[in-house]
């Protein structure tokens, strides 16, 4: 009798361990609107799940002290540039190691290209600067991680970075800094200003990148160009490091970008390697089937993908792959019906990699979910994009979502629920 209470006492006292552990990282409101289907919001993990369990594995050996880091690289269109979404899940990853914060990620000034960004970090910039995006089919120059690119001859060029521009206090830091990017003769040579005295950046031909080491950084930085007459600098990437313990959360987005538009990003590999993802978040979709169902080519957007899964895996050849579907969204006045379509080639995709599908369209509640959430203020007016509640309660779900294996036994599913085309 006495061997049977302690087992009923050790139950207890693991589910109640269980229940603290979960409520402590939960980040989702308890209260939600009535369009908000929760119960569809958690990971379907497909085929034998062998890349997610490596993946959580690395989450446990990191959590134990027995390595740095785990990386997750988030890659897509506008939900992704807006930053709303991605920060969310970043400032919540960064909270299961303590208060320190890992790296920030890869940033880019867009303020050169008059384009939105996430306004929680400022680049401003001195001097002449055009830009060029992954969504020409011929771009200017080559592109990299970022998808996006500047490029200057002006004698007076420079950025100065604040990473901490909307808290002011210290929360990411950085003791290194380094400059994605290329000059046009091997001539330019980035500085910056210690005390009066330059200090230039030791340059890495094989990864394009320069690098400025320097404790007294923290979290500002201006960087200046030496741009010898007749030549030209390309930016395109800027990365804040430190060898801080922690999920390092790098973002990438360009509002209008399809598949196509990563595939053509040929220094992708290369940038990657500095990545290193052991998880890419793929928010890639919505913009490939904003079109007639009739235009929609389910196999060509497959295989498209599977050519960008291919460089990654080339890059990182165990990391794990998590789609999110498309949003419900509304083309000329209709739902759009391609959102079913692509969540099928999600679910190949994921069971061929052995990875997670998200479903954001169920949790919308499917075909013409997107009214409903724009009535509770959660969408914008155009029923494709979200307001910044509705990016951040995403970011609250998909954070509970992917951190629910470490806290159950089973924590996931590999049903989901169809919704049929109105």
């Amino acid at each position: 009798m006495k061997s049977l209470t302690r087992i009923f006492l050790l139950i207890a006292l693991l589910v109640a361990s269980l229940s603290a552990c979960r409520a402590q990282h939960q980040a989702t409101p308890d209260s939600l609107p009535a369009c908000v289907l929760r119960d569809s919001a958690c990971l379907q993990i497909m085929g034998d799940s062998s890349a997610m369990h490596t993946f959580y594995n690395k989450v446990r050996e990191m959590q134990a002290g027995k390595r740095r880091n785990v990386n997750l690289w988030h890659v897509g269109g506008s939900h992704v540039q807006a930053g709303v979404f991605s920060h969310r899940m970043r400032t919540l990853l960064s909270t299961m190691t303590g208060t320190q914060r890992a790296k920030r990620g890869i940033l880019f000034p867009f303020g050169m290209a008059r384009t939105n960004y996430d306004k929680n970090y400022t680049i401003e910039h001195v001097g002449t600067w055009n830009t060029w995006r992954n969504l020409s089919k011929q771009p200017a120059g080559p592109l990299g991680i970022t998808g996006i690119a500047a490029r200057t001859s002006d004698s007076i060029a420079s950025f100065t970075l604040r990473l901490n521009a909307r808290s002011g206090k210290p929360e990411w830091q950085f003791d290194r800094l380094h400059i994605i990017g290329y000059d046009s003769a091997d001539g330019v040579r980035p500085y910056i200003l210690h005390e009066g005295e330059r200090r230039y950046a030791a340059r890495h031909a094989e990864s394009s990148t320069y690098t400025f080491y320097c404790s007294e950084l923290r979290d500002t930085a201006t960087v200046y160009f030496d741009i010898p007459k007749g030549e030209e600098f390309t930016l395109t990437g800027i990365v804040p490091d430190n060898d801080l313990r922690g999920f390092c959360y790098y973002a990438s987005g360009i509002n209008g970008a399809a598949v196509p538009s990563w595939l053509r990003c040929e220094d992708l590999e290369r940038d990657l390697r500095i990545v290193a993802p052991d998880l890419v978040i793929f928010a890639i979709g919505i913009n490939d089937a904003h079109m007639p169902v009739d235009k929609f080519d389910p196999e060509v957007f497959k295989n498209n993908y599977r050519e960008l899964m291919a460089r990654i895996r080339r890059v990182s050849p165990d990391c794990a792959f998590l789609f999110i579907t498309n949003n419900d969204s509304y083309h000329k006045g209709r739902p759009n019906r391609n959102a079913l379509r692509v969540r099928e080639v999600f679910r190949q995709l994921a069971t061929e990699s052995n990875g997670c599908v998200w479903d954001m369209f169920a949790v919308m509640g499917g075909l013409g979910g997107s009214t409903k959430w724009r009535n509770a203020g959660l969408m914008a007016k155009d029923r494709v994009h979200f307001s910044p509640e509705g990016y951040r309660l995403n970011g609250d779900m998909l954070f509970d979502a992917l951190m629910q294996p470490l806290h159950s036994s089973s924590p996931t599913s590999t049903e989901a629920e169809s919704y049929p085309a109105e």
